[in-house]
């Protein structure tokens, strides 16, 4: 159900100590969802944001260290003591980790010259530049056996003996631009008598730095709580300067909350001495009412589907989550349609939904239905991974409809009955519009549609699947001709609004035809899982497993041909089944899913607990 909202106007001293406290505790309230005056810009936010990121970055870094303890992991200085403790810690944690970075590059490099010298024996920097300043010029080379060839007549090069299958080579000049046509071997940054101890140096205050970060672990709730302070801040700040200056007296707000929040709201503003003004949105401001649907608990499963896909209802517009879900659901099993995939899919959830100690979520409880839903059409159409053996064992074979069956079932049938689920669908819609028009002649046009679509389906039958239409389905054509040429446009010219519906009525009805025809989809992409899987079967032990080896290559074609279609199976669930539901039957039941979603300027209040207490009252009531 879609939530009646109300606008509200909202006014406030516009003093910095109050307006702090005032707003914060609005979004304690988290009912009302703000539509700015204009984009909120002030220095103090962008002050804030860098401060956020700051101590977000501060604390990834102490969360890479919460599974390691040290000899000594507490800190003397207890920085939650201290003022503005939590910036001197954190600038600690960035420099620490800015340090750590250092000492790890300088740790890599001096380990790399320790491998380069062990290559090329102790070549000393000094050395080269006393060559250097007697006027030889000294350069390495590594070169290729081949390259070498053509410059091994030369007398200023020496071979120095070979790395890996370079061959090194040392170029000795006495002029300082004279080089060789190859790339250039540079010197380590370091000497080879100094390695040694800088290998241990590097390594102990890399160590020592590690053991500060580990110290510093201890005390990362400070930061935790210093983060919830600037998100606070940023939340208030730009809500603050979204609103509107009065003569910098006063600041005002516009928004909307649910209807079943006013009292709420009401008596926080008596108590604070704010002003406001509440009332029902005019139609020119229908468009920027937030939409906020509220399900029961079977329907709240389709959320995420909905929240994926971007859909979210106009604030005028039909809450279709029950059809939206049911129709889901019923695709889903028939578009995978095989009962041993279901079976995997309810073990891959069950197993997760373990891991995360059954934790109750609605995404979990979305899975699990649509996995029976899969195992449900699997077994009535007698489909266990593609397998007729399967299906013809004396129990399963008991259980499905031999008209649905996968394997010698009657496709005319079935086709049928996909057709039929569209008719339903649709009409579904068009009803639902109707009774949104109840109090209209409006509702007495939707039924014209629903002859309409009847009508539809009984050319599709006879036109697709050649099964004579009855005698009276024209006149389910005139009737609901008559039905919305009438009704569809009532106003003040009768005839205006009569030509005008005839006219868009025949395109109409050919995009209606081809809904209907749309569904033929929910069979094709259910038989091509199904013969995929023979397939896969086929592949696999078509011929037989005989040897070891062609029962390994077997299982492995099994596995991945399987893992392949249900892969395909589920995105086709999120093609079709969601395609059939958001542009058919939303289209018919005139859901274009323009709305916003409602968003509340909500902070959190006690650590944790994103429930606010208006929307705590409102569920103890309805309990």
């Amino acid at each position: 159900m879609i939530t009646k909202m109300k606008k509200l106007l909202l006014f406030m001293s516009d003093s910095a100590a109050d307006i702090d406290a005032d707003l914060t505790l609005l979004g304690q309230l988290g009912v009302m969802h703000v539509k700015p005056f204009q984009p909120a810009k002030d220095a103090s936010i962008e002050r804030v944001d860098a401060r956020i990121k700051q101590l977000e970055k501060a604390i990834a870094i102490l969360e890479r260290y919460d599974q390691q303890t040290g000899a000594d992991s507490s800190l003397e200085v207890d920085y939650a003591t201290i003022e503005r403790g939590e910036i001197e810690m954190m600038e600690k944690v960035l420099d620490a980790e800015n340090t750590r970075i250092k000492l790890e590059q300088k740790l890599e490099e001096a380990k790399s010259a320790d491998q380069w010298y062990k290559g090329w024996g102790s070549v000393s920097s000094t050395d080269i530049e006393v060559l250097r300043e007697k006027g030889v010029f000294v350069r390495l080379y590594l070169i290729a056996d081949r390259d070498l060839k053509n410059i091994s007549d030369r007398k200023d090069i020496q071979l120095m003996g070979k790395l890996d299958d370079a061959n090194q080579v040392l170029l000795l000049s006495e002029d300082a631009d004279e080089m060789l046509a190859f790339e250039e071997v540079n010197l380590p940054r370091f000497a080879s008598d100094e390695l040694a101890d800088l290998l241990i140096q590097t390594q102990q205050s890399l160590d020592e730095n590690n053991q500060l970060l580990v110290q510093l672990h201890g005390q990362k709730s400070l930061l935790e709580e210093a983060l919830v302070e600037r998100n606070r801040r940023y939340d208030v700040r730009n809500v603050l300067y979204g609103g509107y200056a009065i003569e910098s007296q006063v600041r005002c707000w516009k928004g909307f909350i649910p209807e079943d929040t006013v009292a709420k709201v009401i008596e926080v503003a008596d108590e604070k001495s704010w002003g406001y003004v509440i009332e029902d949105p005019s139609p020119e401001e229908v468009d920027e009412v937030p939409t906020l649907v509220r399900s029961s608990g079977w329907v709240e499963r389709i959320r995420p589907v909905m929240n994926f896909m971007g859909l979210v209802p106009g604030y005028k517009e039909l809450d279709v989550s029950k059809t939206f879900m049911i129709f889901f659901t019923f695709f889903t099993g028939i578009l995978v349609g095989d009962a041993g995939y279901g079976l995997l899919f309810m073990l891959i959830t069950f197993l997760v939904h373990r891991k995360k100690k059954f934790v109750k979520r609605v995404d979990f409880q979305l899975m699990y239905t649509l996995s029976a839903s899969i195992m449900f059409w699997g077994i009535l159409t007698g489909t266990y991974f593609g397998a007729e053996s399967l299906a013809n064992l004396p129990v399963l074979r008991e259980l499905k409809v031999e008209q649905l069956a996968s394997f010698g079932g009657d496709n005319i049938f079935v086709q049928q009955i996909m057709f039929l689920i569209g008719a339903v669908h649709l009409t579904l819609g068009h009803l639902q519009r109707a009774w949104r028009y109840s109090n209209s002649v409006k509702a007495i046009a939707q039924l014209g549609w629903v002859a309409i679509v009847w009508g539809l389906y009984l050319i599709v039958n006879q036109m697709v699947l050649g099964i004579e239409a009855p005698g009276f389905m024209v006149w389910l054509f005139i009737g609901g001709s008559a039905l919305i040429a009438f009704f569809s446009k009532p106003g003040a010219s009768f005839f205006k609004g009569v030509l005008s519906s005839i006219g868009s009525l025949p395109l109409s009805i050919i995009n209606g035809f081809s809904d209907i025809i749309s569904y033929i989809r929910l069979y094709a992409v259910g038989l091509s899982t199904v013969l995929m899987a023979a397939s896969f079967n086929e592949m696999a032990i078509g011929d037989g497993v005989s040897t070891l080896a062609s029962g390994i290559v077997a299982a492995i074609v099994l596995l991945l041909g399987h893992a392949l279609n249900m892969g395909l199976a589920a995105m086709a669930v999120l093609v079709h089944g969601v395609r059939l539901n958001m542009l058919e039957y939303a289209g018919h039941a005139g859901v274009e899913f323009s709305g916003s979603e409602y968003e509340p300027f909500k902070l959190k209040g006690k650590e944790g607990d994103s429930e606010t207490e208006p929307e705590k009252e409102i569920k103890k009531d309805k309990k």
